[in-house]
């Protein structure tokens, strides 16, 4: 009967979703759809993902790789894995150093004039500290080339240095969608015409090329002038503060350089008081910086975990996401909400003790934010293992639902997992997507011939208020979203380790 029910499925598929299927080989996946039914019950009916991902941000906060937060947010997700009675369950640490932690305990912001007023704001990552509070007149600098930065030597001493003119602040008249819109979903990939613009790409690297350099030469102006502060504005609008690294951020990770705090204000705020400096109205602002660099343990780590296989234990299915975040908000949607669907996904699995065939394992990688460090370094240590991986499965674009799966250019994917995933097409999860999707932890294994897999979300505020955002709160998850994608992706990974044959490999081109 469930054969009969899986055949139903494969020829479904062949109307739906976004890559023609007639024009592919017809691989028939035996769906069980009890097994779906147990899934979706534990998973939709008794989650945990609430629990679980509360205690990552509002237990341990924001977990910027190699902070004390970080840290102790490993350890409580190894043990935390240990006691649900999963193998392996431990913190690994790299086999390369990743550098200096670090943390902030103070910034505080606020205009003496020409009007006393507060200032929302916060401080990049590995900035350094201000000599207690200081006082500083606001200096502004712009540069379009290297040639400009001499009018503003010895002038920049003790000011707080605001860099550039702010973006627009303009009211948005069009709200960006919540949900992905079938559009989106179901459209066929668009053809290439003409090819690569060779040209264009030629531009766009010899721009950044030159924007790297005016940006040394300013770093290299800022030390040497010794301001109080460099202050920039928010990307986004409405006091919502997008954080990151210092720009020597990598050097004070490496090296016992603490440099020139880094400040972000609210583009509102910088405006009104960059407009003020530029009409000639003479500008103090009161700045306390303070933070701190762990120099004790320069290694990152990831955490592990895995419940082994039967027959086929010496192969295995990952699934994993990025557990580290940047340090404004708490890293709610980027990326508690992937790590807590992966820990959910795997809780399911072993509550269930469902047999699987091959082993399954829990990657939660630190350095993501950083350049996919810890997956990267994960993939490195392990590189004997890899033939031996099936799939890996990722999830990190925010808190909404799971609504298909991008095939990462590997085509013969495709009616793969347009099988596993149509039990779920009730919860909205109807498209597999012929393309790439880059930025996160499934290209340290796609880079070296691991078949790895992004699935594909539903934006809600992701990339307009909560992405490295000090709103990235607990607030801005909707936990039934979340319970759905754990519900998923378990259903993926049991479906993935009971596979007669492993996933396939891409094709790749001959040199």
């Amino acid at each position: 009967m469930r054969m009969q029910r899986s055949w139903f499925i494969g020829l479904a598929l062949l109307t739906i979703g976004g890559t023609p299927l007639m024009a592919q080989s017809m691989v028939q996946e035996r769906v069980d759809l009890d097994i779906v039914a147990k899934i979706r019950a534990e998973g939709l009916e008794h989650s945990q993902v609430e629990q679980i991902v509360r205690t990552m941000t509002e237990v341990f906060g924001p977990r910027l790789t190699n902070s004390p937060a970080n840290r102790n947010a490993n350890a409580w997700a190894a043990k935390t894995l240990g006691e649900w009675g999963l193998r392996n369950a431990q913190v690994e640490p790299w086999d390369q150093p990743f550098g200096r932690g670090w943390e902030r305990s103070r910034v505080a912001v606020r205009v003496l004039d020409p009007v006393p007023s507060l200032v929302i704001a916060d401080v990049q990552a590995w900035s350094g500290s201000t000599n207690g509070t200081v006082s500083c007149p606001v200096v502004v600098v712009e540069v379009e080339d290297t040639t400009d930065l001499a009018q503003y030597k010895g002038k920049l001493k003790g000011a707080c240095v605001f860099q550039g003119a702010p973006a627009s602040a303009a009211p948005e008249l069009d709200a960006p969608p919540g949900r992905s819109t079938l559009d989106f979903l179901l459209r066929p990939p668009e053809a290439r015409q003409g090819g690569v613009d060779q040209s264009r790409i030629a531009a766009l690297r010899a721009r950044f090329a030159r924007r790297r350099v005016m940006l040394r030469a300013v770093n290299a102006l800022l030390q040497q002038e010794g301001p109080v502060a460099t202050i920039q504005p928010s990307r986004w609008s409405y006091n919502i503060l997008l954080t990151g690294s210092h720009p020597d951020g990598n050097t004070a990770r490496d090296s016992v350089y603490n440099p020139t705090p880094a400040i972000v204000i609210g583009k509102e705020q910088y405006g009104q008081i960059y407009r003020n400096v530029k009409a000639g109205i003479p500008t103090r602002l009161e700045v306390n910086v303070q933070t701190r660099f762990i120099d004790g343990n320069r290694l990152g780590e990831n955490v592990m975990a895995e419940i082994p296989g039967t027959d086929k234990a010496d192969e295995v299915v990952m699934l994993g996401a990025h557990y580290d975040s940047w340090h404004s908000g708490t890293g709610a949607t980027d990326n508690a909400a992937g790590s807590a669907v992966m820990m959910e996904a795997i809780r399911i699995l072993k509550t269930l003790n469902l047999p699987m065939r091959r082993t399954v394992r829990i990657g939660l990688w630190s350095g993501e934010e950083q350049g996919l460090i810890g997956s990267r370094a994960w993939v490195r240590m392990h590189a004997k293992e890899l033939p031996n991986i099936s799939a890996y499965v990722n999830v990190d674009n925010g808190t909404g639902k799971l609504r298909g799966i991008w095939d990462q250019m590997n085509e013969r994917a495709i009616p793969i997992f347009e099988q596993i995933l149509f039990p779920f097409r009730d919860q909205g999860v109807i498209a597999v997507r012929h393309g790439n999707t880059g930025g996160t932890d499934h290209l340290s294994f796609d880079a070296v011939g691991v078949p790895g897999f992004n699935f594909i979300q539903d934006p809600i505020e992701y990339g307009t208020r909560t992405h490295h955002s000090n709103i990235d709160t607990f607030d801005h998850l909707l936990i039934d979203d979340l319970k759905q994608a754990a519900t998923v992706v378990a259903w993926t990974v049991y479906h993935l380790a009971n596979r007669d044959d492993m996933m396939p490999r891409k094709v790749r081109p001959t040199p």
